[in-house]
């Protein structure tokens, strides 16, 4: 029982320790999360929360903000630690640096002569390299290039100085490739001049060809500018036919049409004659047929009413034109 009290005293104490002394996390014996964490978690588990009263809330408070100030400490310990390595290596790293640039440009101001020596051999080389490379490219002809650029590469080819002077220890080579180029474009030249001439000659029997095409187009439209001017001669005599015969026809049309309206002139006119003669017949029927009514009339009103002519023909002619009411003679 004694030996698990001294046990738990012991880490009380150092956990008050760590609280003093929180860079002691970090040291050469640091502590371990593991043993913090138990620590820790004792104290969680010895606690006894209290809520009934203001102090027992208090120590709730107190208890917590123990954690928050452990926390600080250690962790400000670990900050200034941190910062303290840093500035070590900052200083190695500086001194690192400070070597190099100076052992680098050391070994760069040894090697500058064959630095020197091995740009200018690489710069030889190369335009020797070039010259060769270009009597191959000026080899290498298109197959519809003209003679006259053909030349221009021979020309081109032949200017190259192919000496040992000039080209060192390329001058085989090179001599040897302007030999097989000037070969090359020699044959390419022949058969340029060749196909040129050969083209000339198609280019005169192909003008020659539409030469004659022009002349053999010119003479069918001379042939047929000839058959449609007696075409047209043909259509205009056709036209001038149709024409008077159409005026002709317009004459004729009038004519008839004059005719038809004399006749229909007349006929009008003999069909009003009738109709008033037939008109007049009838009107003087009509009076000769009202006069006998009218006769038969005064004579009734005479021998009924014992009067004279004149007074019985004034009441027939009243009576006939409605001039008393509900009074008529029936005809």
């Amino acid at each position: 029982m004694n030996a698990v009290t001294d046990n738990e005293e012991r880490k009380k104490l150092d956990l008050a320790d760590l609280r003093a002394n929180p860079e002691k996390y970090f040291g050469e014996e640091s502590i371990s999360f593991e043993d913090l964490e138990a620590v820790i978690t004792a104290e969680n588990a010895a606690f006894k929360a209290d809520l009934s009263t203001e102090k027992g809330r208090k120590a709730i408070i107190s208890f917590s903000r123990q954690c928050s100030t452990l926390k600080t400490a250690i962790d400000g310990a670990g900050k200034e630690k941190v910062a303290s390595i840093k500035a070590q290596a900052t200083a190695i790293d500086s001194r690192r640096k400070t070597m190099r640039d100076f052992l680098d440009a050391m070994r760069d101001e040894r090697r500058l002569p064959l630095d020197n020596w091995e740009a200018q051999e690489k710069s030889r080389v190369e335009s020797h390299r070039a010259i060769i490379e270009g009597m191959i490219q000026n080899g290498c002809v298109a197959f519809n290039e003209s003679s006259a650029d053909i030349q221009k590469r021979i020309d081109a080819v032949r200017s190259v100085d192919v000496t040992a002077s000039a080209m060192q220890e390329f001058a085989d080579q090179a001599s040897s490739k302007k030999i097989t180029t000037l070969e090359s474009l020699d044959r390419h030249l022949k058969q340029a001049l060749h196909t040129e001439e050969q083209q000339r000659k198609l280019a005169v029997l192909e003008a020659e060809k539409k030469a004659e095409a022009a002349k053999a187009e010119a003479d069918r439209k001379e042939r047929e500018a000839e058959e449609e001017a007696k075409l047209e001669a043909e259509r205009e005599k056709t036209r001038e036919a149709e024409e008077r015969a159409e005026k002709e026809r317009i004459e004729a049309d009038k004519a008839r049409a004059a005719a038809k309206a004399v006749a229909e002139a007349e006929a009008k006119r003999k069909a009003e004659d009738d109709a008033k003669r037939k008109a007049d017949a009838d009107r003087a029927a009509n009076i000769e047929h009202r006069k006998k009514f009218n006769n038969a009339a005064l004579k009734a009103i005479m021998e009924a009413a014992g009067i004279g002519e004149d007074r019985a023909k004034k009441i027939v002619q009243a009576i006939a034109s409605g001039a008393i009411p509900h009074v008529s003679i029936k005809y």
